[in-house]
């Protein structure tokens, strides 16, 4: 299909540039739209080979400067996936021709292996955004399907491929204030610890656009207010109710977690080659977000997973934030 396509682009052009067709002068002046997408890793590196893939079907991959270069030609909503080896995946969105010549920024954050984790007091690592792709994002997407109430809560275990327990998290939506801004909570413990080994606050905008401060807990030590650039965070798409409907694979199945048997809907969706997003939505009782497991997985092996161990409405602040 695609070769199909490319012979008939092919000879589009060539009637385009041919003198035959009235108005081909005029199409031809019309601009190929096109953004530059740089891709850096937490550290704010570039990343080379990355591969940047658009919603058009374009596909190309960073240099060694971290860019590359995608065009569009036609106007409107596109969405640009970002992918390299190591690193969680990254999404955006951008609009034609609004955003026409600007350089956009895909921040990718390498994938966390749990159960090497290093919990230390001087551990020199940027713990938030790793922890929020496993809580908030399934390969750019949100992973809740309903909105949390303000105090809710879950808690969670995170497993690998091979079912082993890496860690606990825990997260909450803490307070709206009143100019719209939300402050939510992650909170890290190791297995069969009551203790956390890190605790973050973080304030997002309205809408949970951007963030604009941050505080962390390590261990014993005491709470720090965290720098917060612009464009440090990146916002992961909301799933559309139609799409979420569209993708509902199975209807009152029931699934078991650690917090018990719950009856759900499966939904499944394909976000890339091979590669599979499964949410469990649960029917049988109100849960924050409306989700008690989540499943990457490649055909039918397991990449990761969160299971649900408990859920509450009380959640508070533990580092006087607020």
């Amino acid at each position: 299909m695609r070769r199909g396509l490319g012979i008939l682009g092919v000879i589009t052009a060539m009637i385009i540039t041919g003198c035959m067709m009235p108005g081909a002068e005029m199409l031809n002046k019309v601009p190929i739209n096109s953004v530059t997408v740089e891709v850096l890793d937490q550290e704010g590196n570039p990343v080379k080979g990355a591969q940047v893939e658009a919603s058009n079907g374009r596909q190309t991959t960073t240099g060694a400067d971290g860019t590359a270069k995608v065009r569009f030609g036609s106007l409107g909503i596109h969405n640009i996936a970002v992918y390299a080896d190591n690193y969680m995946p990254n999404n955006m969105i951008v609009t034609m021709p609004a955003d026409r010549g600007k350089t956009v920024t895909a921040r990718l954050t390498g994938e966390v292996q749990m159960a090497s984790l290093n919990f230390g007091i001087n551990m020199n690592v940027n713990m938030y955004p790793m922890m929020f792709n496993y809580l908030f994002t399934g390969y750019g997407y949100e992973l809740e399907v309903e909105d949390y109430p303000e105090g809710g809560w879950t808690q969670w275990q995170v497993s690998d491929g091979e079912g082993e327990i890496g860690t606990i998290m825990k997260k909450g939506f803490l307070k709206e204030l009143d100019n719209g801004q939300q402050w939510w909570q992650i909170v890290m413990f190791e297995e069969d610890e009551d203790e956390p080994v890190y605790v973050a606050e973080v304030l997002f905008s309205e809408g949970r656009q951007q963030i604009v401060r941050l505080r962390e807990k390590m261990g014993d030590s005491e709470p720090q207010e965290k720098p917060v650039s612009e464009g440090w965070y990146s916002q992961p798409q909301k799933l559309t109710q139609e799409s979420i409907e569209g993708a509902v694979a199975e209807t009152g199945v029931s699934v078991e977690v650690p917090k018990g048997t719950f009856t759900a809907d499966l939904i499944d969706f394909g976000v890339a080659p091979e590669i599979s997003l499964k949410l469990w939505r649960v029917t049988s009782e109100a849960v924050p977000g409306g989700v008690v497991k989540s499943s990457t997985m490649e055909g039918e092996e397991v990449i990761s997973s969160l299971q649900l161990i408990d859920y509450g409405t009380n959640a508070k602040t533990m580092l006087n934030s607020f």
